[in-house]
């Protein structure tokens, strides 16, 4: 959701950023391919946008904080960013082999929450003492270590603990939701505590947001498919279960992307658009109502 005159951030995979305005980017309607990003940001080779940020100005937040898949983090003061330049800039330098997945606007009185593929999680603060501001062109501080295989999926703000939840989506179509004040504060650069219990056929996690009981949270499909459904559909529960079936599709297909509407124009509780079929399963497995201990 944005607004003609708002600025639009593009940060790529590759650490540079690149900015344009709302009203340059074609509107068109939800059933048409819409405009390639190329043909309206002057990116490099083999770039790609990890994320895009909306916001009026830059007094929006005092920070920028970027998120690396190794689990580096980097505070940036966000006016830095304000360049004309159409080539972009480096938001964030890159150790050899990692990428850019997150970025997020942020204060000091902010917590920030990451989440690995693998389903772990940790959160900390993101207040000077914590996580020191740096410059515009620096790798940043470890924010989160993994075990072998995993890395880090998202970041995520923490700001307002009373009525959030943790959502988070696996491959499979799986979805749960957790309070916020189940994920407790931690030091930087620790492995963290578990956000769910994952097995194979159910996939890796793929989306992780910090969403209320108002809010719906629409899932991206390979297929192209979107399927959107309220919060409130899915029970709350513990951070170490499995969750419930939040989407069904043909065996062929998997979710890759999870976004949050925060201003929910809903007609019925469940909806897929383009015809398949949703389904939230109010009914936990057996194995999800038994909570094991922090890994």
């Amino acid at each position: 959701m944005t607004t003609t005159h708002h600025w639009l951030l593009f940060f790529t995979n590759k650490g540079r950023v690149y900015r344009a305005k709302a009203y340059e980017v074609l509107e068109a309607g939800r059933d048409t391919k819409g405009q390639h990003v190329a043909n309206l940001l002057a990116l490099q080779p083999d770039e790609q946008v990890a994320q895009v940020l909306d916001m009026k100005d830059y007094s929006a937040a005092p920070y920028l904080v970027l998120a690396t898949r190794e689990g580096l983090v980097k505070k940036t003061a966000l006016d830095a960013y304000d360049t004309a330049r159409t080539g972009g800039i480096i938001a964030i330098k890159l150790r050899e082999g990692d990428e850019l997945v997150s970025a997020l606007l942020v204060s000091e009185a902010d917590d920030l929450l990451l989440v690995s593929r693998k389903g772990m999680s940790i959160r900390f603060s993101a207040s000077d003492e914590s996580l020191r501001p740096m410059g515009r062109d620096t790798s940043g501080n470890i924010g989160m270590h993994f075990r072998s295989g995993d890395q880090l999926l998202s970041a995520s703000v923490i700001n307002d603990v009373e009525g959030a939840y943790v959502f988070v989506v696996t491959e499979g179509g799986y979805a749960k939701r957790t309070s916020v004040d189940q994920y407790r504060p931690q030091n930087r650069g620790g492995i963290g505590i578990k956000v769910a219990k994952l097995e194979e056929k159910r996939g890796d996690i793929v989306g992780a947001q910090i969403v209320t009981d108002e809010d719906e949270v629409l899932v991206v499909l390979e297929s192209g498919k979107v399927v959107r459904s309220a919060v409130a559909e899915v029970p709350a529960k513990g951070r170490d279960t499995m969750g419930v079936v939040f989407a069904r599709f043909e065996e062929t297909d998997s979710v890759i992307g999870v976004a949050k509407n925060s201003e929910r124009n809903l007609e019925t509780n469940e909806e897929l658009i383009d015809g398949a079929e949703t389904t939230v399963d109010a009914s936990v497995d057996a194995e999800a109502a038994t909570t094991e201990g922090d890994a």
